[in-house]
């Protein structure tokens, strides 16, 4: 056109030309002062505890330590909400015996660290046998029913105070007898 007929306008072809801007419309040519850089700014490093996939403007919050931690799952202070591994994982708090039928059982042990034994606890668990250790949690097969067998009654002859377990001797004949002092028979 050379000659101007008002029908000019300035409203479909305006809007943010700033590539760099969060609302950049490539489609317009005439910069309508729109143009703005806070909807779209956050994080964009993708390593970053706070990383924003929907971000294209960076505006240095990224930040790497909300999210660090022990990613080791083996370890004893795994952190399962960690993305970054901060170099901290350990095995040592949580090691211990984890056989559960060891002397040295540990409940709280996540990792063996090979001490388990079963000797410390080892005796005889049977209540009624003469050598009977209520300390031992692992049977030993050294239960035995002689060292402490004998007469239990008090009332018999061959009464055992040490005997524990009644082994069917007691008798109530070589002490019978007189007991009266002014008897002439008097044993």
């Amino acid at each position: 056109a050379t000659i101007d007929d008002g029908s000019c306008e300035s409203l479909t072809c305006a809007g943010c030309t700033d590539a760099a801007a969060c609302n950049f419309d490539d489609t317009a040519t005439i910069d309508d002062g729109s143009c703005e850089s806070l909807t779209c700014a956050g994080c964009t490093d993708a390593t970053a505890c706070n990383f924003d996939a929907s971000a294209t403007i960076d505006d240095g919050s990224c930040e790497s330590l909300s999210c660090a931690g022990c990613t080791d799952a083996a370890a004893c202070n795994y952190d399962e909400t960690a993305t970054i591994d901060d170099g901290s994982c350990e095995s040592l708090t949580c090691a211990g015996c984890t056989d559960n039928t060891a002397c040295n059982y540990d409940a709280s042990a996540t990792i063996d660290d090979g001490s388990c034994e079963s000797l410390s606890c080892a005796g005889c668990t049977d209540a009624a046998a003469c050598n009977y250790d209520d300390t031992a949690t692992i049977d030993d097969g050294s239960c035995e029913s002689l060292t402490c067998a004998g007469c239990t009654d008090a009332a018999a002859c061959n009464f055992d105070a040490s005997a524990t377990i009644d082994d069917g001797s007691c008798e109530s004949l070589t002490c019978a007898g007189c007991t009266d002092a002014a008897a002439c028979n008097f044993d």
